[in-house]
């Protein structure tokens, strides 16, 4: 079955309305209704890897156009502008390995502990690898979704990749620390924060979107999260100005994901990524004013949303141990700070820096 109708269509919702891949995903597949739709969102994203390629090969082609049995070349499939700026970065093997992933999952321990949870999800077919962090696993069958596991239905187990859940356990929650956690929603670093110190710590957590706060709501009760303020607000106008630590996910580019979602190259520009760049700058001034810890990631391969934004509170910054982590040579703060590639790491790729501004006189 020759599937491009529907896969293009949902090409051209994500270029024309700047929706999410899944969600422009839904729209075609309820109009054409063919085959089975986890298996078809698969193929929709190797489909977009296959439009990118020849975009960039055949300039002006169609989403209609692409020829379905190609296997893309990553080194061709980035606008220019995109491409000089990650290869300058990553270089080419850092390139050819940018759609590395592998599936990760976090036992919720605040409901299950992990031995049972391995032993649940092999009961049911899936291929599990324990790592080095006790509650993380690597779900290694290609053929079973999480979603459908029993695990994930009564909130035992949570998708989280890897870069995540490192930048969480570099924040090194305590108990009864009181913690603002800054662009929250949906939850899930909410729910590793209150896991790694058993509901014990009191989290404080906005996002600016009052959708997004409601359904974090109902992910907390089914994880069995307590302890947790969740207030709509702006975090270039916190309403809090009091906390022992500051958690800081700031709203970017999305582009450390590309390796889960090849689209995120058609919703980018440059101005966007400036804007980007300014507001995250905007919101660590925003929390310096707390005059605490405060741990700053970004889903971002740019320097413009990492490095660059950190140079400006330099002083501030405090080294987190980054052998094999290491930010940019390029920066001057490459050694303090710490990031996670896909092509080396096989998850998201996650800037994060760590910064003290609980001295007045370390203000730049």
């Amino acid at each position: 079955m020759d599937n491009r109708k529907l896969f293009a269509d949902a090409v051209f919702l994500i270029m024309k309305k700047n929706l999410s891949p899944e969600r422009a995903f839904d729209i075609a597949f309820k109009k054409y209704m063919q085959g089975d739709r986890k298996e078809l969102y698969r193929e929709f994203l190797e489909y977009i890897k296959k439009y990118l390629y020849e975009r960039n090969v055949y300039p002006g082609i169609s989403p209609r156009e692409v020829d379905m049995t190609i296997k893309p070349d990553p080194m061709l499939s980035f606008p220019k502008w995109i491409f000089e700026r990650l290869y300058a970065l990553l270089g080419e093997e850092g390139i050819k390995g940018i759609y590395n992933h592998k599936t990760w999952a976090r036992v919720n321990e605040l409901k299950a502990n992990v031995n049972d949870v391995v032993r649940l999800l092999e009961s049911e077919g899936y291929k599990v690898k324990r790592t080095e962090i006790n509650f993380l696993l690597e779900i290694e069958s290609s053929d079973k979704r999480i979603s459908d596991s029993t695990a994930f239905k009564e909130g035992l187990l949570i998708p989280q990749d890897k870069s995540s859940v490192l930048a969480v356990m570099i924040l090194d929650p305590k108990p009864y620390e009181k913690i603002l956690e800054i662009g929250s929603a949906p939850g899930v670093k909410s729910s590793l924060i209150q896991q790694l110190t058993r509901n014990k710590s009191f989290l404080i957590s906005i996002d600016i979107s009052e959708k997004r706060i409601i359904q974090q709501k109902k992910l907390m009760e089914k994880w069995g999260v307590h302890n947790v303020e969740l207030i709509v607000a702006d975090a270039l106008h916190l309403p809090i100005r009091k906390a022992d630590k500051v958690f800081i996910d700031a709203p970017c580019s999305n582009s450390g994901t590309i390796n889960v979602d090849p689209s995120v190259v058609l919703r980018l520009n440059k101005r966007k990524l400036h804007e980007l760049s300014s507001i995250q700058i905007g919101i660590l001034k925003e929390a310096s004013k707390l005059r605490t810890q405060v741990v700053y990631t970004t889903c971002s391969l740019f320097p413009e949303e990492g490095e660059k934004v950190v140079e400006k509170f330099e002083r501030n910054l405090v080294r987190i141990p980054n052998e094999g982590h290491e930010g940019y040579k390029k920066s001057r703060v490459w050694l303090r700070v710490f990031r996670t590639y896909p092509h080396k790491d096989f998850s998201e790729g996650f800037f994060i820096a760590k910064l003290d501004f609980s001295s007045p006189h370390s203000f730049q």
